[in-house]
């Protein structure tokens, strides 16, 4: 506990007063938001380290055999965002709308191409839907979490369709990802993160060529049902 109060949280407060209004310019500049991408990158890994958290992948080559892709994993806890943003190639997220609003840190995500989506308005969650879709056919990929929230099971709670059905109208694969030990971690509802290890898993790419929009929950099933079982068996 003293390791996210001490450290890891001062810590992300001192780097996005720094950070971003040094790169926020540079980025308007250079008209590129590789610089910011990749520092935040840092500042994840930096700030899950000083928490004494360690990553462990498990054929992380597999988040790279495709340009653009929508990768979907579970989400128990706060750590499984930072975790995979940290390894992940170039991504945009679907964040709560609550996040955009957060000072720099809100500006900043959103310049990124996060798209905050209000899980309460089906309008937001369509505009967020077809905000995704745009983001992929730039050449972009997803990180998705298609459970909608943090899940206090064991079991993979009910998937939904929008991932799926954004990757089908684009034609690009699903990664599926499973993380383990986030619960152990930071239990939902839990301030602050305990030292371990986090394991992220990629999985074969679920191709989506040929699929029609009515194949979509074929499709969504198929995942869930791979990475159920993953969860089940756990890592070796």
């Amino acid at each position: 506990m003293w390791r996210s109060y001490l450290l890891t949280y001062p810590f992300i407060l001192l780097y996005v007063a720094i950070i971003v209004p040094l790169f926020v310019p540079l980025t308007w500049l250079t008209r590129s938001i590789r610089p910011i991408y990749w520092m935040a990158r840092q500042g994840c890994r930096v700030g899950l380290a000083l928490s004494g958290v360690r990553l462990r992948l498990l054929s992380p080559e597999r988040a790279r055999l495709h340009p653009c892709c929508v990768f979907v994993a579970n989400h128990v806890s706060n750590v499984e965002a930072p975790a995979l943003f940290a390894v992940l190639p170039r991504v945009a997220v679907i964040i709560k709308d609550s996040l955009g609003r957060i000072p720099l840190l809100g500006y900043t995500m959103r310049m990124g191409g996060f798209i905050p989506v209000d899980r309460g308005a089906k309008q937001s969650r369509r505009q967020a839907l077809r905000d995704a879709t745009q983001t992929l056919q730039s050449g972009i990929s997803m990180l998705v979490f298609p459970e909608g929230t943090r899940n206090p099971t064991e079991e993979l709670l009910p998937f939904r369709t929008g991932p799926f059905q954004m990757a089908i109208e684009t034609g690009v694969p699903v990664v599926p990802i499973t993380v383990h030990n986030a619960r152990a971690l930071m239990p939902k509802g839990a301030r602050h993160l305990r030292p371990g290890v986090l394991t992220l898993s990629f999985h074969t790419p679920v191709p989506t060529a040929g699929l029609a929009e009515g194949d979509r929950l074929a499709l969504m099933t198929k995942v869930r049902q791979s990475m159920q079982a993953a969860l089940v068996s756990k890592p070796a």
